[in-house]
């Protein structure tokens, strides 16, 4: 029994948690103190100031000692006051600074774990001997472009996946709805990457063929959307409708988000009509270059007040209910997951660039079109993270975190990763404007037109999966049969006009 009743606010620590208790002050003048845990299965109970002995009581002590900390580690409490309610605990975000557990053992026993975790832990890591081929065949040339792009699209697919999984461990010292974003966030970094390297070769002296990698920048994160949309979404479906007949989720953030995705269709057409109005002179890029840009400034703005929607005002409609079953363990900790992040982004850079500059080669020695390469292959293999992330979400029957990794990385290229490209292409001198092609816009229109139709009752089953993934395959043969000469897929402002 307690023989000192704690002072007010007191801490302790509760038994097999990380969690703290705390006493708090009499405030209805009943002469006691209510001690509050926040921790699954120990209760909150009353401690009465006079008596002192009534409330709870710990096997092995029989004394409550009266310093400000006092360490239950290991000790069950165990309640005796009927009065006594649990409290479940709402939060199971970890603390970056507890150490103990993730770097035990130094410096070397870490990097040690943690490497294993990175390249043994997934079978897809195999792809990663790809890496020194995709080097040598870049500085030496040969066996030349081809297998230099080839070479680098296998060894990077490996890495892409590799940072999703970095990211989910960072993701567990936050809260669902941040970590929900920073999942989307890191799984776009590849075709973020990608198009950083491929706008420094669309400056107008940056290359021979500048407007080849406008257009890849366009095409690559169009494509992203394709494959968050219609692919993963729908392969993910299908998973999770083969184990649940029927999967639900919150039709209010999925709403929200389909109609950010219906605006930016619409801002990706008006250029287009613009450029075909009656009138309009071909030539005359200047003024849907300004429009452009000025659309890019206008969807930003919209991002941040999605932002402030998603993480402040609403954020329940985007948080899941804990699962401790599920959880993994977090083999990384806090700073670990933060350098493991720069390691494969350094990976990812260096296999981009590559991959960029033996575009035009792959083209004319491969025959594909490079709107192919750019709007299919590649986004593919950038969103190995979230494929891989969406399709265990759903089989564990949480749609409503598949619909963030899908649906939400969509969102996130079309009104934030598109305008910023603009934007920086614009601090760079590189002329990159949303002009697409009629067939491109209408692709994205499409898709959109889809899933919003596909999700608007707040159920989903393997039927609808199928449906969305045979819609990606229509789209992507569209993409097939496009020429590979450029000035037949380029939109009219951007065709050189032949000399006479």
């Amino acid at each position: 029994m307690f023989e000192n009743p704690p002072n007010a606010y007191s801490r302790i620590r509760g038994h097999g948690s990380s969690e703290r208790a705390f006493f708090e002050e009499d405030t209805d003048n009943d002469n006691d103190i209510e001690l509050v845990v926040k921790d699954d299965g120990i209760g909150v109970g009353n401690l009465d100031k006079k008596q002192g002995n009534n409330g709870f009581h710990y096997p092995g002590e029989d004394s409550y000692s009266n310093s400000k900390h006092h360490d239950l580690e290991g000790i069950e409490m165990e309640r005796i006051d009927e009065d006594c309610k649990v409290e479940p605990s709402k939060t199971s975000t970890k603390d970056p600074l507890d150490i103990n557990d993730v770097y035990h053992g130094g410096c070397c026993a870490y990097l040690c774990r943690s490497s294993k975790a990175i390249f043994l832990g997934s079978r897809l890591n195999i792809l990663m001997i790809f890496t020194p081929f995709a080097f040598f065949s870049y500085n030496y040339g040969w066996p030349g472009e081809g297998a230099t792009f080839l070479f680098s699209l296998l060894a990077i697919a490996p890495f892409a996946e590799r940072l999703g999984f970095v990211t989910e461990q960072l993701a567990s010292y936050t809260n669902d709805t941040l970590g929900g974003l920073l999942n989307a966030s890191f799984g776009n970094a590849t075709e973020m990457i990608v198009s950083l390297f491929a706008l420094l070769k669309g400056r107008p002296n940056g290359s021979e063929h500048p407007e080849v990698y406008r257009r890849l920048v366009q095409v690559s994160l169009l494509g992203s959307v394709l494959s968050n949309l219609l692919l993963v979404l729908g392969s993910a479906l299908m998973v999770g409708g083969r184990r649940y007949q029927v999967q639900t989720y919150t039709k209010v953030g999925t709403t929200t988000s389909m109609a950010l995705l219906f605006l930016a269709a619409v801002s990706f057409l008006l250029p287009a009509v613009l450029e075909n109005t009656e009138g309009m002179d071909k030539n005359m890029t200047q003024p849907i270059l300004d429009m452009s840009r000025f659309v890019s400034v206008v969807l930003l703005a919209l991002y941040g007040f999605f932002l402030y929607f998603q993480l402040i005002t609403h954020r329940h409609l985007y948080e899941e209910e804990d699962d401790d079953d599920d959880e993994e363990d977090n083999v990384l900790g806090f700073w670990g997951s933060i350098f493991w992040v720069g390691v494969l982004t350094v990976f990812i850079s260096f296999l981009s660039e590559y991959m960029v500059d033996a575009i035009e080669g792959t083209v004319k020695r491969w025959g594909v079109s490079e709107l192919f390469i750019g709007a299919i292959i590649i986004p593919i293999v950038g969103n190995a993270a979230e494929h891989a992330s969406a399709l265990i979400f759903a089989y564990r029957n949480k749609l409503d975190i598949t619909l963030g990794v899908a649906v939400g990385s969509a969102v996130q290229i079309s009104i934030m990763a598109l305008p910023f490209c603009v934007l920086l292409g614009w601090a760079i001198g590189c002329p990159l404007d949303l002009t697409f092609s009629i067939f491109e816009v209408l692709s994205f229109t499409l898709a959109v037109m889809v899933t919003a139709v596909s999700l608007q009752d707040g159920k989903a089953h393997w039927m609808i999966g199928t449906t969305l993934v045979f819609a990606y395959v229509i789209i992507a043969a569209g993409f097939w049969v496009q020429k590979s000469d450029l000035t037949s897929v380029l939109p009219n402002h951007l065709v050189e006009p032949s000399s006479p």
